[in-house]
């Protein structure tokens, strides 16, 4: 059950990096204006965890994912939020 739990949280936490890369490049190039500035506030957490984790990596530590592992999930988890937010305030209402 531990290694189960385990393989699953480095499982959300590679596969929620991999989301946020996406999700950050899609919002900053297609959003205009305050919403830009908005999806852009998570790159204060993650330029410095991306950076860490290169250098971690770099120095063949075997914790090298750890920060990002635990950082990504929270960058992901703010810019679907804020998508959903977007969507629902932006979208025309159903007739």
């Amino acid at each position: 059950m531990e290694v189960l739990f385990g393989g699953l949280i480095i499982l959300i936490g590679f596969g929620s990096a991999l989301a946020y890369i996406a999700l950050q490049l899609y919002t900053g190039i297609r959003w205009r204006g305050g919403w830009r500035i908005v999806a852009l506030l998570p790159l204060l957490l993650m330029i410095p965890v991306f950076v860490i984790t290169a250098l971690a990596y770099a120095q063949q530590s075997n914790l090298w994912p750890i920060l990002l592992i635990f950082a990504a999930p929270l960058g992901t988890g703010y810019l679907v939020i804020l998508m959903v937010i977007r969507r629902s305030v932006t979208q025309p209402p159903y007739k």
